[in-house]
């Protein structure tokens, strides 16, 4: 095992001096069993390899039934048999790169996982009360410890344990994290992190507690930065600016570095006002996306609690015909083909960051 080296959760300086920086894709977001197996996807290794990637955030779609099902489960269609993600694991290790495993809770109704979520006690029937929350925390505990094993036998080198849970997210579940925590640490020796929703760090009085428990903290970060199409990565900077403090302030009082499990723009003018906005067509524009990597990529390279980033994505396995109207080029948040495929490889080849 080579975990990530971690700052111990002491105080705020433990994390002055600045952490490595991770410089990764999202590989496989909503891939169907067997895919990572298939020549293509081995084909895509050896194309992020020679594109200077050095980590990606490697998903395995777990599934629950409904967004108020208590139950999570790997599906035959939906999640990768283990053996096909050992398999992919063990060839992202030859080419070089690190991997960070990240399961990540699929509805198959369609609801987003941010939106699962169950009867609290003062909405139930007095006399009838049903331990919901109880039941999916011990489900989600059995996922991340048979995650957290296979991480440790491939000697994956981060594991990322959850992904914008946002309900679940709430102060009011704080105490149930632990025993997920704990599932993980008993399996799996190296780099901890979770992926949280922004307003859980960034609207909140303070930072959920249990995430002092992990190494790390990853965010989802696409925050809107222009106010037109055509932005400049000056202009991009000015608007994503406020973030900067807002980060900081959190890692000072969990001890920890952040990390941006996700972020991304797509290649369309006026991405950058809305970066995870994915049901607009609009016209081809590699140069917002290009600007808008090296607006965040300048903004945040010196700060010595920032972890680095894994860019969302590197290929798309949902159908999303709206990426594809403009014949000019797709407008999706690949980089493959477009200007920000050589931002990403200079800030990725920079010697003066871990």
């Amino acid at each position: 095992m080579s975990p990530v080296s971690a700052p111990a959760a002491a105080s705020p300086a433990s994390v002055t001096a600045a952490v490595p920086v991770m410089r990764g894709m999202s590989f496989g977001f909503m891939a169907k069993r067997g895919y990572y197996a298939s020549p293509a996807a081995h084909a895509e290794v050896e194309a992020m390899a020679a594109a200077g990637v050095r980590w990606v955030a490697l998903m395995a779609t777990v599934a629950q039934e409904t967004f108020h099902s208590t139950r999570l489960f790997q599906d035959f269609e939906f999640t990768p048999s283990d053996s096909e993600l050992e398999l992919i694991i063990a060839r992202f290790h030859r080419h070089g790169i690190k991997v960070m495993l990240k399961p990540m809770v699929e509805c198959l109704d369609s609801s987003w996982r941010g939106n699962i979520s169950f009867p609290n006690g003062d909405e139930q029937i007095q006399g009838r009360r049903h331990d919901y929350w109880g039941q999916w925390f011990a489900s989600l505990a059995q996922c991340v410890a048979h995650y957290a094993a296979l991480a440790e036998r491939t000697r994956c080198e981060s594991y990322c344990l959850g992904c914008e849970l946002f309900a679940a997210e709430a102060a009011v579940h704080n105490d149930r994290w632990a025993p997920v925590v704990a599932a993980a640490r008993r399996h799996y020796a190296g780099h901890l992190c979770y992926d949280v929703q922004p307003p859980t760090l960034l609207e909140r009085a303070e930072p959920p507690a249990w995430l002092r428990a992990l190494d790390a903290v990853c965010i989802s970060y696409y925050t809107p930065c222009a106010s037109g199409a055509g932005a400049s990565a000056d202009a991009m900077m000015v608007g994503m600016q406020p973030t900067v403090a807002k980060l900081r302030a959190v890692s000072q009082a969990l001890s920890l570095p952040i990390i941006f499990g996700e972020t991304g723009c797509r290649s369309m003018a006026g991405a950058a006002m809305n970066p995870s906005e994915y049901r607009t067509a609009g016209t081809y524009s590699a140069e917002e996306q290009a600007n808008y990597l090296e607006a965040m990529c300048r903004l945040f390279w010196a700060e010595p609690w920032w972890g680095g980033f894994f860019w969302w994505k590197w290929d798309e396995q949902q159908q999303r015909p709206q990426f594809k109207i403009d014949p000019a080029g797709d407008t999706g948040w690949t980089l493959q083909g477009k200007a920000g495929a050589q931002t990403l490889r200079r800030w990725f080849e920079r010697a003066d960051r871990a």
